[in-house]
């Protein structure tokens, strides 16, 4: 008996913030995808796309490699970076934000997109802090805090993906956005056709999403 083919995911991060929130959502939502890598420590995104690329040629059809934009922004090197991505493999698809993941979990917390630039994690977390004012990048307070089912309570997924959709879809050069909610509305796809299938087409769709909104 031949057993239908799963279609494999994999995330990649550039750190501890992302490999905890991507293992929470894994597990609260039972969704079927890899975080890599194992022990993450914080590296650049030349470093996230070597190691989406070398997934992406062994074992997996479909590779994230989720990069926060505030250190390339305030480098000058968004054009360097653009380049960067151009040249990827489709298989391999940059999720970004600006200025860092922190903005998506603010984006939960507020009844209306906002658009404004932040250029750096010290400018967000300032307003993040009013919302949420222990947080703190550490295992520890991840542990101990439950922080990412709490932005969840009271539809705060929900305002995450249609605050995000409403920046992404109207962005320019001047505001903050991320674009983890892409991450999230393909993980649920996936999760209804139970990835029993190799979707050729996921990533195109998704570059073709990401362009429209570019």
């Amino acid at each position: 008996m031949k057993w239908p083919t799963r279609f494999s995911i994999a995330i990649v991060g550039e750190g501890l913030t992302e490999w905890e929130y991507f293992d929470y959502i894994r597990i609260s939502r039972r969704y079927l995808f890899t975080l890599k890598p194992e022990l993450p420590k914080h590296s650049d995104y030349k470093t996230v796309f070597k190691k989406g690329k070398d997934l992406a040629s062994k074992a997996y059809d479909l590779v994230f490699c989720v990069v926060d934009m505030d250190t390339i922004y305030n480098d000058r090197k968004v054009s360097e970076f653009e380049k960067f991505c151009n040249k990827l493999p489709k298989k391999v698809i940059p999720i970004i934000s600006m200025p860092c993941i922190e903005f998506w979990f603010y984006l939960h917390l507020l009844n209306q997109p906002i658009f404004r630039l932040y250029t750096s994690y010290e400018e967000l977390i300032h307003q993040l802090h009013k919302k949420i004012p222990s947080y703190e990048k550490t295992k520890q307070y991840f542990y101990s805090s439950n922080v990412f089912s709490k932005i969840e309570m009271d539809g705060g997924l929900e305002k995450a993906l249609k605050n995000s959709q409403a920046i992404l879809l109207n962005k320019s050069n001047d505001c903050s956005y991320s674009e983890i909610s892409l991450v999230i509305q393909q993980l649920e796809k996936c999760k209804e056709c139970k990835q029993k299938n190799k979707c050729i087409e996921c990533s195109d769709k998704l570059k073709i999403s990401k362009n429209k909104n570019n």
